[in-house]
């Protein structure tokens, strides 16, 4: 079992290919890659800790559409755009979610402005998308943060290991290498 992290697919949303300039051509393009790039990482039996803004719009139907779509067993951040996921009763909708790997503390909220300020650890977040890299790049050593936002990953979950590969290296990252 590998865990995987991920935010903001906004599948079905029109307005995510303007504002957070998605290379795609119709929002049925961006759909298919965004459901090819989560599958082709994730296996039936891995761990997806999702942090935020699953679908748009966000209504029962279509949240338990998109989640019986996705492989691996999702462990669901609730983020600003998810009011039918926290509605839909197909999936836990929590406000954070905690993990420890590679000796390391991690804490999950969609958007980064909600994590506790006592935090200790890294803090994963979603919610800026690539809007503002050099204020919300991928990996920030100095802050111990990583935006997981589908537009730095190369739209496909990032993989907790190795993920650790680029926290070890303590270099800034705007967005995830490769």
């Amino acid at each position: 079992m590998t865990r995987y992290l991920v935010a903001d697919t906004h599948f079905g949303d029109a307005e995510a290919l303007d504002f957070a300039g998605r290379p795609f051509g119709s929002v049925g393009e961006m759909n298919d890659a965004l459901l090819s790039g989560w599958n082709g990482a994730v296996d039936a039996d891995d761990e997806v800790v999702f942090v935020g803004d699953l679908a748009v719009p966000s209504e029962p139907t279509t949240v338990r559409r998109w989640l019986n779509r996705l492989d691996g067993e999702l462990t669901f951040v609730a983020g600003d755009h998810d009011g039918g996921a926290r509605r839909s009763h197909a999936v836990d909708a929590r406000e954070s979610y905690r993990f420890e790997a590679g000796g390391r503390r991690f804490r999950c909220v969609h958007r980064p402005d909600d994590a506790p300020p006592d935090r200790d650890g890294w803090l994963v977040h979603g919610h800026h998308h690539d809007i503002r890299p050099d204020k919300y790049p991928f990996l920030d050593p100095d802050t111990r943060r990583v935006n997981v936002g589908v537009e730095l990953l190369g739209y496909e979950p990032l993989s907790v290991g190795e993920l650790l590969e680029y926290v070890e290296a303590g270099r800034r990252y705007r967005q995830r290498p490769g």
